[in-house]
């Protein structure tokens, strides 16, 4: 049987190397002129692959859990180790390349495929699948490009595109494994999204994810490039809680970032604000009250006053001293509406502890694609069998990984449904 599979990611590589383990002919398609393209930079060029903790996605949930229900996350593993790809497990659940590099678990992967007899063909951009009574033809533009040329300074210069040509591919089975509209510089634009569409499937609003978020720049005024450990609490218009986070935040000049603002992105709605708590950075607990933590602080500087430094009256700022950055800590003063140098009241203390404990933003939007790792939408799941990845409307016809409506939080949970789907897809052909 001749498979033919458009995007070579993780899940098109997992359904290639399964076809071509059931003994099928096996052609894989992708736009980029190197396959694995986005595999080889994730997790900041750590790759990690999968997470063998509690399940975290959105979208359709459900089909998410059933995918993983029929491709658990340990036979993930065993098939990622199967292709040469030694695995370490971190903190929560994480799984990583035991060398932390993700350009080994590409390189196993394209090594396991080219064992297998599988042909891959690089800058190819399918046009269009059309069904047939015998099969699937598929409109397929190729562009070459003139050799890379190495300069003088070492610096390689990528040869530009010289021509372009059409050919028909034919297939038994077709599996659209061509990514979301996330991370457009790897080739994942949407684009393929038409593919489907055209077949009658269904496409649910796409949207980027595991992004930073945009917010209102005054309140962030110096503190650009700073990091803090906060609790964060995404909330709509009215207060309702749309979704909460905690860990690691990166503030930039128009926003937050980092994992914990990341993974909210894709709840934000007009009208948000993004709630933070930082008595973690500024205390190291998220369970002290924060007025009684400064009052203790006062309290403490006043005695060394009494000690022989003067009767002074604490002031705002020294409270701060040695427990935040300057610029963390005039933030949280303007968020009080004070000044450093008044004194630091029972009052004063109140409208600090509120700044501390609820940090907040008005959210103005979130990152473009260009900037997300992950597409939340996508095709509607509901016409794909979860158990084989078989679209319900067009019969040998497959999707998987990014392409569907399912995305999930940091650490792995969305390459691992790319291979968990990209298997299955690879598998159910070996009955047909």
């Amino acid at each position: 049987m001749e498979i033919l599979i458009i995007g070579c990611g993780a899940a098109g590589a997992a359904a290639a190397i399964a076809a071509a383990q059931a003994g099928h002919r096996v052609t894989v398609i992708d736009r980029n002129r190197k396959p694995l393209k986005k595999l080889g930079v994730t997790g900041n060029g750590r790759g990690n692959l999968l997470n063998l903790s509690d399940l975290r996605y959105y979208g359709d949930t459900a089909f998410a859990h059933q995918v993983l229900e029929a491709m658990p996350p340990k036979e993930v593993a065993v098939f990622l180790e199967d292709c040469g790809i030694t695995l370490a497990e971190e903190d929560e659940g994480r799984v990583y390349p035991a060398a932390n590099l993700a350009s080994v678990a590409v390189d196993g992967l394209l090594h396991r495929m080219e064992r297998l007899g599988v042909e891959l063909l690089p800058c190819a951009l399918a046009e269009c699948i059309q069904p047939g009574k015998n099969g699937f033809s598929v409109l397929v533009t190729i562009t070459e490009y003139a050799p890379d040329q190495v300069k003088a300074n070492g610096k390689v210069k990528k040869g530009e595109a010289v021509a372009q040509r059409q050919l028909t591919l034919k297939a038994d089975r077709v599996i659209v494994a061509a990514g979301g509209a996330a991370a457009p510089a790897h080739g994942t634009d949407g684009t393929a999204y038409g593919l489907l569409t055209a077949l009658g499937h269904t496409l649910r609003p796409v949207k980027p994810a595991l992004c930073a978020l945009l917010t209102d720049a005054k309140p962030l005024k110096g503190l650009s490039g700073k990091r803090v450990r906060a609790g964060l609490a995404l909330r709509a218009a009215d207060g309702c809680l749309l979704h909460e986070s905690n860990g690691e935040a990166l503030f930039a000049e128009d926003g937050v970032s980092g994992i914990a603002a990341m993974q909210l992105a894709r709840f934000v709605q007009p009208g948000c604000t993004l709630h933070m708590d930082l008595r973690y950075s500024l205390m190291g607990s998220e369970n002290t009250d924060a007025a009684a933590w400064l009052r203790k602080r006062r309290q403490r500087l006043c005695e060394q006053r009494t000690a022989g430094t003067g009767s002074e009256p604490v002031s705002v700022a020294e409270l701060f001293t040695g427990c935040a950055h300057p610029a963390l800590q005039a933030a949280i003063e303007r968020m009080a509406g004070l000044s450093s140098k008044e004194p630091a009241s029972d009052a004063a203390i109140q409208q600090l502890a509120k700044a501390i404990e609820d940090f907040a933003l008005p959210v103005t939007g979130t990152r473009d694609f260009d900037q997300a790792q992950v597409t939340a939408g996508g095709m509607d799941t509901a016409q794909f069998d979860p158990q084989t990845m078989e679209s319900r409307l067009v019969p040998g016809l497959y999707a998987a990984g990014e392409m569907l409506d399912v995305d999930g939080d940091c650490g792995g949970y969305n390459l691992m449904f790319a291979f968990a789907g990209g298997l299955l897809a690879g598998r159910a052909n070996a009955s047909r």
